[in-house]
């Protein structure tokens, strides 16, 4: 029953987060959609890249065209979903830390980086599921994939792939409690996460074991394309998982850590 109470004041706490974030959207419509409008913009970049390299080659790496915009579609609506839900917090939550409104969060009674991580949700992404989506539809049957119940396995991957950038984004944002901006640390994120916009397969060993591993922005897109259209070796799954648990326990244990300093510094 504590751990239901718990689930349902977690929920009520989201939801007037949500209802927030939905007021500040319909004040600043410009922004919303000048928001999409730079969204849809990448999305068709990415798309012409594609076509462009596709006009020379058959395959890229064992990859059709057909085969790449499902990937394409995938990649879309699990970065949609992470834009979605966390991208805004993680820009400000170097801000939280330097201007000391993490206290704030610390005297609530609920856990304080569920509030830093929920505050401010970009409506504006929401779009780019669907825009995702419906490539991974259009697609689909021309790339190989068996649909039918198969369909199922999309959300559960996509939540892969959310789960994935949460734990990447974080552990290149937890170093603001010991670099006082996290800034540099965030440019070399958003380098790395180039090599989440295309087919892991395609790159050479060294890159695809660091993207693999290291700093599995793999797992965003390509991983979940793979195991739609192909499956993933039995081993590969461990790999996933084992990936994925060994940087939530690393991660946990920075945030522990950076509170410590943290603390530390304002007493």
């Amino acid at each position: 029953m504590h751990l239901i109470s718990n689930l349902r004041h977690y929920a009520e706490v989201y939801r007037v987060q949500i209802k927030n974030n939905f007021v500040r959207e319909a004040v600043y419509r410009t922004n919303f959609l000048t928001a999409v409008s730079v969204d849809v913009i990448w999305i068709i970049t990415e798309v012409i890249l594609f076509s462009v390299i596709y006009s020379h080659v058959s395959t890229l790496g064992s990859w059709s065209r057909e085969q790449v915009y499902f990937f394409l579609g995938i990649f879309f609506a699990s970065d949609a979903l992470f834009t979605i839900f966390f991208q805004t917090n993680f820009w400000t939550f170097s801000d939280l830390v330097n201007r000391g409104e993490l206290d704030i969060l610390l005297t609530k009674p609920i856990h304080p980086l569920f509030l830093a991580l929920s505050r401010s949700i970009n409506l504006s992404a929401a779009f780019n599921i669907f825009m995702g989506l419906g490539i991974v539809i259009r697609y689909a049957s021309s790339a190989g994939f068996a649909g039918g119940w198969h369909w199922l396995n999309v959300g559960f991957w996509l939540m892969i792939g959310l789960v994935s950038a949460v734990q990447i984004r974080f552990i290149f944002s937890i170093w603001v409690f010991w670099t006082e901006r996290s800034w540099t640390i965030t440019r070399l994120y958003y380098q790395f996460f180039a090599f989440a916009t295309k087919p892991d397969t395609i790159y050479p060993k060294g890159i695809r074991y660091l993207i693999m591993s290291a700093v599995p922005f793999a797992f965003i897109g390509s991983v979940p394309a793979r195991a739609l259209l192909f499956g993933l070796r039995p081993m590969e799954y461990l790999w996933v998982a084992f990936t994925l648990i060994t940087f939530f326990i690393l991660n946990s244990f920075l945030w522990h850590q950076g509170l410590r300093r943290y603390q530390s510094a304002s007493s």
